[in-house]
């Protein structure tokens, strides 16, 4: 109740004072609404702070109202998007898509936040832009070449053993730029806990949930004669973590994960005249999950891919804006499931046209794409999107589509329980948005409605052990989301700010095939109603204090609903205190946080705890200099 009352405050207040001018901060945080760099018109995006540390999966979790389902701290952690799937949100690094094609999904904990300059979230239909696998939305991460020399770094401890530590290089040399970083996260995270399975509920510490990662990036670019850009980028990460059981299940198992991920892109950008560009791209990428368990033989899983993309850009006049790609996608898999090795290729081709009227001010653009697998055509991606500008401050957005999802390979070939038989799931999706801007006040309204047919699932199959995937149900999910930001100044050096965002959202089976209808209205398991955000900043001068709170709805463990299965809603407030230090071209901060301040007992999971309050202490530093 307390988290729910913070974030209507958060939401509401700006309205009171919407008319209050001036903003002289330096600081910004994020953007709850952009209206800028959609990747469809009509979408809605939300831009991440990129300067925080931890994951991807930390930033998320703090700053959007997305569920983040995570067992623990440094575990799996995936995310649920407008009521959908981890595996129907596309992941999508420079414009290139990072779902796994063994089972469709990525650990969003892999990725560290220090490795990237740009993450944003785009929950509106944009499958055609995206590709396979976007049905509910994607989440669009991105690095930036700023070319300009400096050293930079963070280093971090908290509670529970954490330390995390990044260093990065920039040199510019005429006209190359590099750019080199390194990274090196960990912790114990034996946090305590609340053993519920124990009659009198005794505070104990988490076992077996140590985390280590280490990563290297190295970044480079280059101009020659102002009409060819190549870019260079490779990521290496190796993640090693332990693996705790749940409340009540044996510990001896011992069970740990290895994870060796690799990316690289080169990218080519040609300049063919003023109003016409060609992008190339050739990437690569590569995952490997090796598992132990003491009661099981060891499994070492692996799977890569290989994405060359053309992409032809140009202004046909002051209204018309045309681009069009080509792309094939190479993947291949080996795993314990499937050991001689799978692999596919997929074939399609983009096109997109804008279409921009300057009075009234509106956009109207349609994109579509065409995608071939094992000689067969998936279904097409229709787009359309439509942004009218009613008036200076009031912006009307729409964007509808069709989408679709391809079956892993897990889901197509994994033995005895691989279905060759399986159709894509397809997907159809609306959306309306109203934005409103005011001096420093934004406010923003969206409508949306999703439906999925072919939801694959595997269900059991000749017994409790066995399992098999099956195109399952249909589902719908519909609701709407609800976003503030305002500004108010207090003085010359001092400004409060306020943000929040609210999500309520039915995710429901519509229909199941076969003769059990019983889940048929029913709300999709691990599938709160309601998320949300809100936040108070106060910056004074070169301090800033901020208070911030969670709030998930509850949500049933079972698919059935069943009321024994329904996990509490909850809220965790976080308190943070920060202060920047600047002199001449050396720039830092140093920021104390207090995370789950008022030590609350929760569980994303069922029997899955997670820590109550914790403390971490960061400092990040910026040093600008000339090379000669």
């Amino acid at each position: 109740m307390k988290a729910l009352l913070l974030i209507l405050t958060s939401l509401f207040f700006p309205f009171l004072h919407a008319a209050k001018e001036g903003d002289t901060s330096i600081w910004r945080s994020f953007e709850l609404i952009a209206t800028k760099g959609n990747v469809n018109s009509g979408s809605v995006k939300i831009n991440l702070p990129s300067s925080q540390d931890g994951s991807l999966a930390d930033v998320l979790n703090k700053n959007s109202a997305l569920f983040i389902k995570y067992y623990s701290p440094g575990s799996l952690a995936s995310t649920s998007m407008r009521g959908m799937g981890a595996q129907h949100t596309a992941i999508l690094w420079n414009g290139i898509n990072l779902q796994s094609c063994m089972n469709s999904i990525l650990d969003l904990n892999l990725l560290p936040m220090f490795f990237l300059d740009k993450a944003s979230i785009e929950t509106g239909a944009n499958a055609a832009a995206c590709g396979n696998g976007a049905i509910a939305g994607a989440i669009i991460l991105n690095n930036e070449s700023k070319e300009n020399s400096k050293v930079y770094g963070e280093i971090g401890t908290g509670s529970f053993g954490q330390f995390n530590f990044g260093l990065g290089l920039s040199v510019k040399l005429n006209k190359l730029f590099l750019n080199t970083r390194i990274l090196n996260r960990q912790a114990q995270n034996d946090f305590e806990y609340y053993n519920i399975f124990k009659a009198d509920k005794p505070i104990e510490r988490m076992q077996n949930n140590q985390f280590s990662q280490n990563g290297f990036m190295q970044e480079a670019s280059i101009s020659l004669k102002s009409k060819h850009f190549f870019y260079f980028n490779y990521w290496y990460l190796e993640t090693k973590r332990q693996l705790p059981s749940a409340l009540g299940v044996s510990l001896l198992a011992k069970e740990h994960q290895d994870d060796y991920n690799t990316l690289m892109l080169l990218k080519h950008d040609y300049k063919i005249n003023s109003k016409s560009s060609l992008i190339n791209k050739l990437a690569y990428t590569s995952e490997n999950i090796n598992y132990f368990n003491l009661y099981y033989p060891d499994a070492y899983n692996a799977a890569k891919s290989v994405i060359v993309e053309s992409e032809f850009k140009t202004q046909l006049n002051r209204s018309f804006e045309f681009s069009t790609s080509i792309n094939n996608t190479y993947q291949k898999a080996w795993t314990d499931g499937y050991r001689p090795g799978i692999d596919r290729n997929l074939s399609s081709v983009f096109a997109k046209i804008t279409w921009f009227v300057k009075s009234p001010k509106l956009k109207i653009s349609f994109a579509d794409r065409q995608l071939v697998y094992e000689s067969k055509l998936a279904p097409v991606t229709p787009d359309l999107g439509i942004e009218f500008q009613a008036s200076k401050s009031l912006k009307i957005k729409s964007n509808a589509a069709y989408s679709f999802r391809l079956p892993s390979f897990n889901d197509l070939y994994w033995q005895g329980g691989g279905n060759l038989n399986l159709l894509p799931e397809k997907g159809k999706k609306l959306e309306v948005s109203l934005e409103y801007k005011l001096k420093n006040f934004k406010g923003g309204l969206t409508g949306f409605f999703h439906h999925v047919d072919n939801w694959i699932l595997w269900v059991p199959s000749g017994g409790a052990s066995s399992w098999k995937a099956t195109n399952a149900k249909e589902i719908e999910s519909k609701g709407f989301e609800f976003a503030t930001e305002y500004k108010y100044l207090i003085s010359p050096n001092s400004f409060l700010k306020f943000y929040g965002r609210y999500q309520f959202v039915l995710s429901v089976n519509t229909d199941v095939y076969g003769a059990d209808k019983s889940l048929v209205g029913k709300q999709l398991f691990y599938t709160p109603k309601q998320t949300g955000i809100a936040n108070i900043q106060y910056l004074f001068g070169k301090n800033r204090v901020s208070l911030s709170t969670t709030l998930t709805g509850s949500r049933y463990s079972t698919a059935d609903n069943h009321a024994d299965g329904l996990l509490p809603a909850y809220s965790l407030f976080n308190f943070s205190l920060a202060r920047d230090i600047y002199y001449k071209t050396f720039k830092s901060s140093i920021e104390f946080t207090i995370s789950n301040l008022l030590n609350t007992n929760y569980y994303v999971f069922e029997n899955r705890p997670m820590p109550l309050r914790n403390y971490q202490l960061t400092y990040k530093f910026n040093i600008n200099y000339e090379h000669k």
